[in-house]
C-alpha cells in the first residue's frame, strides 16, 4: 500500500504485479530515511488492506503457529514481532495496525487522520486510511511519530484511564482476553493509576451505530476497489475478499449516512470529554487459520470478530494504540487498547509509555 521508489507496489494483489515500480517514496517513507532510518524492504499484507484476518494467498500469510496473524499489515507486524526490523509502517483504516500488533504481542498505534502525509499511499476508503506504526515499545512509537508528523511535543500522561466496562464484560468477548484485560486494569489500579468506570462510553455508542447501520469504510472500500469484480481478472483476487466487497455492496446509503451523521457528534462529545479509554484491542485470540479457510462463513464472521473492538476509534477518528497485555492460556497475545480524544496522539503515547512502563513493572515482580 505504501510506495517504495523502485519497487512495484502491489497491495497483496495480483492485479498490480506487473504494474511499473513506484518513482518515488510515500512521503511517510521519505520523512523517515531523510531522519536517519533505512528502508530494508516491503512486507506482506491482506489483500487490498481489506481482512482483519492477514491472510494472503498469493504471497503467502505470516502464520503464528498455525493461527492468524491478523491484518491487514500482517508482514508488518511480523517483522517487527520475529526481530527483523525495529520500526515498520502499514496502514490502519478499521484496525489494520492494532489488530496484527494485538495478536503478535507488539505495539501497534494508529494516529488521528491527517497526522501523517498520505502522498504514495494506495487509498481503501480514503475518509478511513491512515498510515500507522509498529514497534517493541511505545518509546520507539514515539521517536517514528516525532518524525513522521513533525510533532515533538512531550506532553505528561494523563492521570487516570476510563475503563469501557461494556466491553470488557459482554459476552462477545472471549473469556480469556476479557480476564487478561481486567488483570491488567487491576494492575494498574494496584500501581496507583486513576481508573473510572463509566458505563455506557461513546466507543460503545459508536460500535452500536455501526451494528445498525454498517461499516462506512466497507461502503467506500466498494467504491475504490469494488470495480475490481468487473475485471478480466477478477478470478485472481482473494475470495474471501472478494466475498466481503459483494456483500458490501448492499450497505444501505442512508444508513451509513446516518453513521456518519451520529459519528460527528459522539467524536466532539469525546474532544470536550478529554478522556482516554481503555478496552480490549480484539475480542477474540488469534484463530486457528485452516478452519476459516475451509468456511468462508466462519471466515467472515471471524473477520468481523477480528476488527469489532477497533472500528469504533477509526469511525470516529481518534487516535488508539494497542498494547501487549500478557499471553492467555491457550498461548495466544492479548492486546491492550488505549483511545484517546481527537489530535491527543502525544499525550495518548504518553500515556501509552506510562501503562507499558507499569505492565512491565508488575509482570517483572511476579
Amino acid at each position: 500500500m505504501i510506495a517504495i521508489k523502485g519497487v512495484t507496489t502491489r497491495a497483496g494483489s495480483l492485479h498490480w504485479r506487473a504494474a511499473a515500480p513506484a518513482s518515488a517514496d510515500a512521503e511517510v517513507v521519505d520523512r523517515a530515511c531523510k531522519a536517519g532510518l533505512v528502508s530494508i524492504g516491503v512486507t506482506n499484507q491482506s489483500e487490498l488492506a481489506f481482512s482483519g484476518i492477514g491472510y494472503n494467498p498469493h504471497y503467502g500469510t505470516p502464520l503464528i503457529e498455525g493461527r492468524a496473524p491478523g491484518g491487514s499489515s500482517s508482514g508488518a507486524a511480523a517483522s517487527v514481532a520475529r526481530g527483523t526490523t525495529r520500526l515498520a509502517v502499514g496502514t490502519d483504516t478499521a484496525g489494520s495496525c492494532r489488530v496484527p500488533a494485538a495478536f503478535q504481542g507488539v505495539v501497534g498505534f494508529r494516529p488521528t487522520r491527517g497526522r501523517y502525509p498520505m502522498s504514495g499511499v494506495l487509498p481503501l476508503a480514503p475518509s478511513y486510511d491512515t498510515v500507522g506504526s509498529f514497534a517493541r515499545s511505545v518509546a520507539d512509537v514515539i521517536e517514528l511519530d516525532a518524525i513522521l508528523s513533525c510533532d515533538t511535543a512531550k506532553p505528561d500522561a494523563a492521570s487516570g484511564l476510563s475503563v469501557v466496562s461494556d466491553l470488557l464484560d459482554g459476552g462477545s468477548v472471549a473469556a480469556p482476553v476479557s480476564q487478561r484485560c481486567k488483570d491488567a486494569v487491576t494492575d494498574l489500579e494496584q500501581a496507583g493509576v486513576l481508573m473510572d468506570y463509566p458505563g455506557r462510553s461513546p466507543l460503545d455508542e459508536a460500535l452500536a451505530l455501526i451494528s445498525a447501520g454498517g461499516w462506512p469504510g466497507a461502503f467506500e472500500a466498494v467504491q475504490t476497489c469494488g470495480p475490481l469484480l468487473e475485471t478480466a481478472n477478477a478470478h485472481r483476487l482473494d475470495p474471501f475478499v472478494a466475498a466481503r466487497l459483494r456483500a458490501s455492496a448492499s450497505l444501505d446509503l442512508d444508513k451509513i449516512a446516518r453513521v456518519k451523521q451520529g459519528a460527528r457528534a459522539l467524536r466532539e462529545t469525546v474532544r470536550a470529554s478529554d478522556t482516554i479509554y481503555l478496552l480490549p484491542t480484539v475480542a477474540i485470540e488469534a484463530p486457528h487459520l485452516a478452519p476459516l479457510l475451509e468456511d468462508p462463513q466462519t471466515f467472515a464472521a471471524t473477520n468481523a470478530a477480528a476488527l469489532r473492538l477497533t472500528m469504533p476509534a477509526s469511525l470516529l477518528d481518534l487516535p488508539a494504540i494497542s498494547l501487549p497485555a500478557g499471553k492467555t492460556d491457550a498461548g495466544c497475545w492479548v492486546g491492550l487498547q488505549l483511545v484517546g480524544p481527537p489530535d491527543s496522539d502525544r499525550t495518548l503515547l504518553a500515556t501509552a509509555a506510562m501503562v507499558e512502563t507499569l505492565l512491565m513493572r508488575k509482570e517483572a515482580l511476579t
